[in-house]
């Protein structure tokens, strides 16, 4: 009997040794932790299982976070309706217009301000050059956000860049250097798109960009929409095809001799109205020539 109890002892001894030993080892306790936390959240989440207030209500946007910009960047639309046109420029300071927009109703003054001379020809400036007072490079930076959709170079034109951007506007920026940008990257306003530069074109500016907006192909002059809404080009465009229709219908309107009294004229009255004709009519053939460059220019750049 004693030999028995003796062994049972010693196997008590040698099982409460065991479970000490088990229980001294460093991951016993932690997982026996994480065990009861397991049980505890099972039970809450059995209980709240069937409980309706757990679930949103009518009306509450649930948002799914993985949307929230593709690749961890914050989305970017391709032309934001509140933007305002910008000058093409980073800073203002120093910059000014070295040739301006080519506009048929201008005065005399105004369009010889207007002319690029390239190859022995006045060609007419479809957008307008900016310059630093000192001959300098400085930055030029996208007017519009929007997506590049060309970025080369051009052997008369420098670097060029062209930007689309909603309605079927383009930005063109030509006469650049040292432009990285690829064709299909999304650009914001303001960021630079390169520098400012010299170009076989237009010699005569000296360090410049040429900067151009157009709408489905048709020029608009920049000067008239800069600080607007981009929703004010398609405006200026409807205003430039009622100006230019008006001006074709203005002789049909016009009041003309009648035959009679055209015959009626002194010899020397025909000649002063000759001669009236052919100065109007010189500087018409160059507005011609440059209307055909600046196509010419299109289509290059």
């Amino acid at each position: 009997m004693r030999e028995e109890e003796n062994k049972r002892s010693s196997k008590n001894e040698e099982n409460s040794f065991d479970l000490q030993s088990f229980l001294k080892k460093r991951w016993v306790v932690p997982a026996v932790y994480l065990v009861a936390a397991a049980g505890v959240l099972s039970a809450v989440f059995f209980m709240q299982g069937g409980d309706e207030s757990a679930l949103p209500g009518e009306g509450v946007e649930v948002e799914d976070p993985s949307q929230e910009g593709m690749y961890g960047e914050e989305a970017v639309e391709v032309t934001a309706a509140n933007e305002v046109i910008k000058k093409p420029v980073a800073e203002e300071e120093g910059i000014e217009v070295v040739v301006h927009y080519f506009v048929e109703s201008a005065s005399a003054e105004e369009k010889e301000l207007a002319l690029v001379y390239y190859n022995n020809e006045y060609r007419q400036n479809k957008g307008i050059d900016f310059g630093h007072v000192e001959n300098e490079s400085f930055d030029v930076a996208a007017a519009l956000s929007g997506t590049v959709v060309k970025s080369e170079k051009d052997a008369l034109l420098g670097y060029v860049v062209e930007v689309s951007h909603d309605n079927g506007i383009v930005t063109h920026y030509h006469s650049l250097d040292g432009v990285e940008l690829e064709e299909g990257q999304v650009v914001r306003q303001g960021d630079v798109i390169g520098q400012a530069a010299r170009n076989l074109y237009n010699q005569e500016a000296g360090v410049h960009v040429h900067f151009a907006i157009r709408q489905d192909g048709v020029a608009v002059n920049p000067s008239d929409v800069f600080e607007q809404p981009i929703d004010s080009i398609g405006d200026a465009v409807k205003k430039q095809q009622e100006t230019a229709n008006a001006e074709e219908e203005a002789p049909a309107e016009g009041t003309e001799p009648a035959e009679g009294e055209k015959e009626d004229k002194p010899a020397d009255e025909n000649a002063d109205a000759l001669g009236d004709e052919d100065e109007t009519e010189a500087p018409a053939e160059d507005e011609d020539g440059a209307e055909e460059s600046d196509e010419e220019e299109n289509n290059i750049g």
